[in-house]
């Protein structure tokens, strides 16, 4: 039986948290973050017009503001770790890979919650001019964090790929901004669509040859598993309205869409699998490309 080893993720958690603390970047990033979703909050003309006490106008941008943010956090994860050989050591102790991983998301996913803690002196601000409604407040941070989590994952996935920190960057950005696109422009939505199901394919197809084997196939059940769940979070194959339309329906897979109700104080089973779904799919991804390494 598989089985994780928690302090093994713990100090591997440990250790990442301090490098992103102990670093004057991480307090840029979070200076910039404060400031840019301030501004998306209420430097607005619609904001004081509303005269509503809520995040609607920092709902709409946040995707887009955390495309860019996230991938600043885990674009030296990996890459860091590749370029001074650290890599090296972590794959020759006594770990195993599913450990390294989790630990390491849980470094990145811990120094965006800090980020998310420090803006939460936007809630204060809208105390001080109205009576925000908690629950709304609640379910709306619960959002930005299972945005967040999921662009963790994906600027892990980018950042395997390269020693170099700005590469890293760029392809984190690029698989977040697909999702963030994927809602709004028909063929961004086809791209996604397409890229989904060849993944599926690519398991079913790598099981069927026999070149994955007891924990790899496990995790391949896994992964088709995270997948189903992300396509259920998407409400295929639609609601009966309408034929199906490829590029429509995986453009539902956007994060925006899931994201709306918990911006309205809804929180849905749906787009909490969609959530979870789409990162224990990205880490599996990232577990599969760590273990290709001890070949």
């Amino acid at each position: 039986m598989l089985a994780i080893d928690f302090t093994v993720v713990a100090a591997i958690f440990r250790k990442d948290i301090r490098t992103y603390l102990a670093n004057p970047t991480g307090y840029v990033f979070l200076t910039l973050f404060i400031g840019v979703t301030a501004a998306a909050a209420f430097l607005q003309d619609g904001f004081f017009s509303r005269n509503l006490a809520d995040f609607a106008l920092l709902n709409k941008a946040m995707p887009a503001i955390l495309m860019f943010f996230v991938p600043a956090i885990t674009m030296t994860a990996w890459s860091d770790e590749r370029r001074w050989g650290t890599d090296e050591l972590l794959l020759t102790l006594p770990v195993r890979d599913g450990e390294v991983i989790f630990g390491k998301y849980l470094g990145a996913l811990g120094m965006y919650t800090v980020a998310l803690g420090f803006s939460l002196a936007h809630v204060v601000v809208l105390v001080s001019l109205g009576s925000p409604d908690a629950g709304l407040m609640l379910s709306t941070y619960l959002g930005y964090w299972l945005i967040g989590g999921l662009f963790v994952a994906i600027g892990l996935l980018g950042s395997m790929f390269t020693p170099n920190p700005t590469v890293g960057f760029i392809l984190g950005a690029l698989g977040c901004a697909s999702l963030v696109v994927a809602g709004s422009e028909p063929w961004a939505g086809g791209i996604l669509g397409t890229m989904t199901l060849g993944l599926l394919a690519a398991l079913v197809w790598l099981v069927v040859r026999g070149e994955l084997r007891g924990v790899g196939v496990a995790g391949s059940a896994g992964a088709v598993l995270a997948i189903v769940l992300w396509l259920v979070g998407a409400r295929l194959p639609g609601d009966g309205s309408q034929g199906f339309d490829f590029a429509y329906q995986f453009g539902r897979l956007g994060v925006a869409e899931h994201f709306a109700s918990f911006g309205e104080g809804v929180i849905r089973l749906g787009d909490l699998f969609y959530f979870v779904g789409g990162t224990a799919l990205v880490l599996y991804l990232c577990g599969f490309l760590l273990g290709r390494r001890h070949w």
